[in-house]
Order: C-alpha cells, then sequence, then structure tokens
C-alpha cells in the first residue's frame, strides 16, 4: 500500500493510505485520548475524546474516523482540545451514576482514569440522568445500566468478535440503554454464548464479570503474565492478572490478533475457578475407603512393585492427558515407549486424534500439510461444517464462523448426521444418514465437483453461478445422483451442495470429532476441500477440531497407533490428568476396572481420584511451563504463571525416580516436536484426491 507521511505534534509520522489520524498516531507512538475506540473493533467516533485540529483548520476532528492523507499536520493538544475534553468528561459524568468511591471498578476505569489525566476535579454541569436497574439476573455477568457511556464497545465485540449479536442499544438520548436480544435481561439471552469478551471491552463498571469484580483491579495486580488457554485445540492466548500469589483475573490478548482477543466460557471461568479447587498436595496410598499420607519413596515404590509385575504380563498401560505440553508428553514417552517399550500409552482423547491422523495420513504422505489455521474461516467465502458441533467443541471457532457469515457475507454449509448448529445462517443444511457407505459417497461426490472444476467453465462465485454451473453439471447428473442414493440424500440437495462447493473461490471445511468414529470421514472432507480447491498457505483448507491445545502433540508422543483403552483389563495403569475436563465414562470405567492404579493430578478431582491406590500430586496448569501444537498453526507458549508452593516436585523428578525404581534410565527422546508432524514439503494445490474402496 502507498505510504503517506503526517507531521504530528511536530513529528514526521508514517503511515499507509487508507489509515486514520490515530492509526498513524498509534503507530508512531503519538498518544491520544481514546474511550469508545478499540483495536480490532469498527470506530465510530461516539466518545470525542479523540478529537484533534489540523493545521489551518480551525474544527476539531475525530481522529478515529477521520482518513490521514498525505501531508496533513496535525495537532493533539493544546488548550483548547484539553478543554474541549474536559467538557466531554464532565458531560459523561453527569450523565449517568459515575461516584467512583461506590464502584467496584474504581483504580480500574477508563473513564475515571481520563478524569484524572484530564484534571477534571468537578462537573459544572446538572446531573440529569435517572435511575437504570441494575442487571443481576446472570449468574457470571452483572450489567449496571447506571454506569454506562453508550461507547457500544461491548456491543461491537459482540458482534463484530464473538459474532453472537446478543446485545444492542434501546431507546435514545439519556434514556438509552445496552440490551440483551430483543430487550431481554441477560439470563434471558437465546443469543449470549457466555464467552464475557463484553465484560473485557467495557472501559467503565457497566458490564461486569461477577468472580472478578473484588478479587483485585488490574493495577493492584503484581504482574501479568502471557500464557496459553489448553482446554480446545485453539490455545488461545491469554493474560493472567496475579495478586499475592493467585490469580485474580484471566483476559484474551489484544483485540488485533486474529482471535479478536477473545476467550470462551472455559478460559474465561474455568481457569481462574481451577485455583480456587482442593489441591493433592502429598503422596497417598490408600488403606481400605481412605488414604494415608506417605513419602515420595514409599509411594513410587510401590508403584514400581505392582508396575514390574503387570509388566512382565503385558498388563501394564499408561492414560495420559493432552493437555500437557510437548515436554510433559515428551518425559512420558521417554520411559514409557522409549525406555520401557510398553505398547500400551494413549491419551484421554485418544480415539479422536487417531481418527484424524489416520484421515490424514494419505495426504501427509503426499507431503501436503492437511489442515489450516483456524482463524483462516474468517477469510473465507464458504464455511462447510462437516459432523461438527463448534460452539461445544471449539466456542472460538464458532465466533469465527458466525463473524465470517454475518460480517464477512461467506455462505455456511452443514454436512451432518444432525440439523446445524447454526439455526437462521446456515445456508444449506444437509442431513445424513449414517453408514459405511457414506465416505465412499462423498468421495465420488468430491471427484465429481474435481472434474467439473478442471474443466473450461470456471464459475465466477455466489450469485452468478446458476446458469454456468447447471450447464457444466448437466453431463455430471447421473454421477451425482448415483452418489446422493448412496448417501439416502435427495439428489436435488446434493446437486446444490455440488453448485456452492464448485462456486466458492476460498472454502474451508470444519471437521468436528463425530467425523473420527470413521478415519475414512475425515479423508472424504480432505478429497472435498482439494476438489472444492481449499488451498492456504500453510496447507489444506480444513481446521479439525480436535480436544485439546495439545493433541497435535500428544499424537507424536503417546498416543497409541491402536485403541486399547477399553478392549482388555490391565492389572496396572499410570493415569496423568491436568483435572481440568472431565473424563470420558467409558475411560473411568476401564480404570476402575484395573487391579492397581496410580494417578497423578493437581486437584481432587472425583470420580478419578476415587479409583487411586497411589494419588500422586502434579504441578497445576499455572505451575507449568512449555509448549503447545495448536490448529492455529503455532507452538505456543505455556508460561509459569505463580510458582509451585512447598514441597510439590515436579514431572521430571517424578518420572526420573520412577524410572530408577523400574531399572531403567532415560535417554534422549526419540520422538520429534509436533510441529515437525506435519510441516509442509509441497503446496497444498498439489493435494490429490483420495479414492476410498
Amino acid at each position: 500500500m502507498k505510504e503517506i507521511t503526517l507531521i504530528i505534534d511536530g513529528k514526521e509520522c508514517k503511515g499507509v493510505q487508507g489509515d486514520t489520524i490515530l492509526d498513524v498516531a498509534n503507530k508512531n507512538d503519538v498518544y491520544i485520548p481514546t474511550l469508545c475506540f478499540q483495536k480490532g473493533l469498527t470506530p465510530i467516533g461516539a466518545c470525542r475524546m479523540c478529537v484533534v485540529q489540523l493545521e489551518g483548520n480551525p474544527k476539531m476532528l475525530p481522529s478515529c474516523t477521520t482518513p490521514a492523507q498525505e501531508g496533513m499536520v496535525v495537532i493533539t493538544k493544546n488548550e483548547k482540545l484539553k478543554d474541549y475534553r474536559r467538557q466531554v468528561l464532565e458531560l459523561l459524568f453527569a450523565g449517568r451514576n459515575h461516584f467512583c468511591m461506590f464502584c467496584s471498578q474504581s483504580g480500574d476505569c477508563e473513564l475515571q482514569r481520563l478524569a484524572i489525566e484530564h484534571e477534571m476535579d468537578s462537573v459544572r454541569f446538572p446531573y440529569l440522568y435517572s435511575d437504570f436497574e441494575v442487571d443481576a439476573t446472570d449468574a457470571d455477568l452483572m450489567m449496571d445500566h447506571n454506569r454506562c457511556i453508550l461507547c457500544q464497545r461491548c456491543i461491537r465485540t459482540c458482534s463484530e468478535i464473538v459474532g453472537a449479536h446478543a446485545l444492542d442499544l434501546e431507546r435514545r438520548g439519556w434514556q438509552a440503554k445496552v440490551i440483551a436480544d430483543l430487550g431481554n435481561r441477560l439470563a434471558e439471552s437465546d443469543t449470549c454464548v457466555n464467552c464475557g469478551a463484553c465484560a473485557q471491552s467495557c472501559p467503565t463498571g457497566t458490564i461486569t464479570i461477577r468472580d472478578f469484580a473484588y478479587r483485585g483491579r488490574r493495577s493492584d495486580c503484581d504482574a501479568m503474565v502471557d500464557s496459553v488457554c489448553p482446554l480446545c485445540a485453539v490455545g488461545c492466548k491469554i493474560k493472567t492478572y496475579v495478586r499475592t500469589g493467585s490469580i485474580v483475573r484471566v483476559e484474551g490478548t489484544a483485540q488485533d490478533e486474529p482471535d479478536g482477543g477473545q476467550l470462551c466460557h472455559m478460559g474465561r471461568w474455568w481457569l481462574p475457578e481451577s485455583t480456587e479447587r482442593e489441591r493433592v498436595t502429598t503422596p497417598l496410598i490408600r488403606e481400605g475407603a481412605t488414604y494415608r499420607e506417605a513419602t515420595w519413596e514409599e509411594a513410587l515404590e510401590l508403584a514400581a512393585s505392582e508396575f514390574k509385575k503387570a509388566y512382565k504380563e503385558e498388563k501394564a498401560g499408561a492414560i495420559l492427558s493432552s493437555l500437557c505440553t510437548d515436554e510433559e508428553l515428551t518425559l512420558f514417552s521417554t520411559l514409557f515407549k522409549d525406555a520401557l517399550k510398553m505398547k500400551y500409552t494413549d491419551s484421554f482423547d485418544g480415539d479422536v486424534i487417531r481418527g484424524f491422523i489416520k484421515g490424514f495420513m494419505p495426504f501427509k504422505d503426499q507431503g501436503v500439510r492437511p489442515f489450516t489455521a483456524a482463524h483462516h474461516i474468517l477469510d473465507s467465502d464458504l464455511v462447510v461444517t462437516m459432523f461438527a458441533d463448534p460452539q461445544k467443541e471449539a466456542p472460538v471457532v464458532a465466533s469465527y464462523i458466525r463473524v465470517a457469515c454475518l460480517h464477512k457475507n461467506a455462505k455456511l454449509l452443514n454436512i451432518s448426521f444432525g440439523a446445524s448448529q447454526f439455526p437462521g445462517l446456515v445456508d444449506l443444511d444437509v442431513q445424513l444418514p449414517e453408514g459405511q457407505a457414506l465416505p465412499k459417497a462423498l468421495s465420488n461426490l468430491a471427484e465429481i465437483i474435481s472434474k467439473i472444476s478442471a474443466g473450461p467453465s470456471e464459475m465466477a462465485g455466489f450469485g452468478e453461478y446458476e446458469s454456468g454451473a447447471e450447464s457444466a453439471l448437466s453431463s455430471y447428473r447421473e454421477s451425482i445422483e448415483e452418489s446422493a442414493r448412496a448417501m439416502g440424500l435427495d439428489p436435488k440437495i446434493a446437486e446444490e451442495v455440488a453448485l456452492m462447493l464448485i462456486s466458492s473461490k476460498k472454502p474451508v471445511f470444519v471437521v468436528g470429532g463425530r467425523a473420527t468414529k470413521s478415519h475414512e470421514l475425515v479423508t472424504a472432507a480432505c478429497n472435498l476441500a482439494i476438489a472444492s480447491k481449499a488451498f492456504y498457505e500453510d496447507g489444506l483448507g480444513v481446521v479439525p477440531l480436535l480436544v485439546s491445545a495439545n493433541s497435535l502433540g500428544a499424537r507424536n508422543t503417546v498416543v497409541s497407533e491402536d485403541p486399547w483403552v477399553t478392549k482388555e483389563k490391565r492389572d496396572f495403569m499410570y493415569v496423568f490428568s491436568t483435572g481440568m475436563v472431565p473424563e470420558e465414562e467409558e475411560i473411568l470405567a476401564a480404570i476402575s476396572a484395573t487391579r492397581f492404579v496410580v494417578v497423578q493430578t493437581p486437584f481432587k478431582v472425583r470420580p478419578l481420584v476415587n479409583l487411586a491406590d497411589i494419588l500422586l500430586p502434579a504441578p497445576a496448569w499455572y505451575e507449568r511451563s512449555g509448549h503447545y501444537c495448536t490448529i492455529e498453526g503455532e507452538r505456543r507458549k505455556l508460561n509459569t504463571i505463580v510458582p509451585p508452593k512447598g514441597d510439590l516436585k515436579g514431572l521430571h523428578y517424578v518420572m526420573d525416580e520412577f524410572a530408577k525404581k523400574l531399572g531403567v534410565k532415560l535417554g534422549k527422546p526419540e520422538t520429534s516436536p509436533c510441529e515437525e508432524v506435519f510441516k509442509s514439503q509441497a503446496r497444498a494445490s498439489e493435494a490429490r484426491i483420495i479414492p476410498l474402496n
């Protein structure tokens, strides 16, 4: 883009054509006060705090909405501007109840900070506000309309970043207020996804998270540590605020990040709540129906003794959490797989990981990375959800889908065993019966689409493809009907699916965990992506909804080639759980049926801890460090937020001591870092469809 130069307060500042004056100022570290403006949101110029003057122009212009032009001479601070901004602040204070001494956000409020900055020590205007209700109906959020400055940051965040559009304004003037849906309270909203992004974006104390309100203001915290949320495959970047050794709040990062700085309900609430759970602080050995405290020496000696008995009979196994970091999973792999050559290791979500990997493997063998970063959904013109429930499996991916459809005019096609999870947004909802013939039928459809796409007739795009696509499809109508019958589908619907895929220019396929029950369904999804030319720089346009932030790392270290956990009873099971997500009932049943169980976990999570013969402590998520291999295409860093307390042993110590008692030595890991597993050796456009028998 064309570079432009402005003079701001006598400083030469560089920007590009299309920037606003505020954009250029921010790029060049020139401070302009703002209230309604937030990075990543559409500027609306509502608060007028960012006004500036241009040389030779007496008017005051909002810098957030005024386009920057070559040669502009901008003034951001003088007495006239300061007086004007102070007057705006006085009007804001007069409009609602902003008595800071009664507000939980006092000291953590942008309105208050700007009032202090502009030396506003009184309000010259009469207080005209009416009493507004406080919406305390929601269990997690509270909305006090008396503190609202109508900046609409919450509304824009909910719409533009989360895609829920649960919030809007009601009435006008002094009586205007933020509402949910068409006048509902927060607890009654049908569209709110309970992510809390509105509370994070609120500059005052209007929308607050109940749990965070009195734990500590950001300014009172001792540290702010960047880290990663481990709870789903997106691995969102987070900011954690620490006060006196405790995590007082967790927030998303800057809104100009691909994920919009958002978190889902799991990251925003589950992470800080976990810090208050009952911890396992010392090794415990079961005696009858109770546990007694033991030393690490005694507990590991007993565990090693029981392990050896089972190991000789090939009856020993290990189930490990994919929420562990690469480094932790490598430790497990080094002991159980490398040193002991044990066949039976797996993760709690091993079946889902195996299904995706087996489905992806033919494309990996072609040298193609068979998936793309999740945020590329925002760049697509067609989103295809296949056997997926994104709001449940990866809520931030659900936000990407809503934003792509609502704000970027992407079409939404659902192919699944049930109805679309996006009612009102879906353009075509294809519900298929389950059956063994389904993967082959989908792949046959992919081959037909590929042939049409490779032909001379190029489709122009949505809204323009009908006549050209119809003629291109006419010679393949019989083949499409055959595939439709194999899928138990109306041929007309199969034709509509083909039309949508052929005409899209940049589709992306979101594949849910349910597809992994038959890994061939995953292969079929990739085939459809290839046929539709869903090609991105980092890989094929498929977004797999894996279970955790490090499911890819687990695949490369501890996940077995074949399922075994529920197939046969074990005599010994080593279980490592982070205690952050509930275990599947089938897994718990397999653990319960095992003769001797060692459970290592940070928290006293039930029913898992009730199944243990030996219970070992472990560092919690906020006491650990390492790396995750996420579906965002990055190897993200988990940082230690709060150091472990007391004599809590790290995993390296436990594995090393356990290995010594088993008579083996931990060597150099034989596994590669997770980012090497699906490293692209060929462009996605070179991928070839895999025929299914």
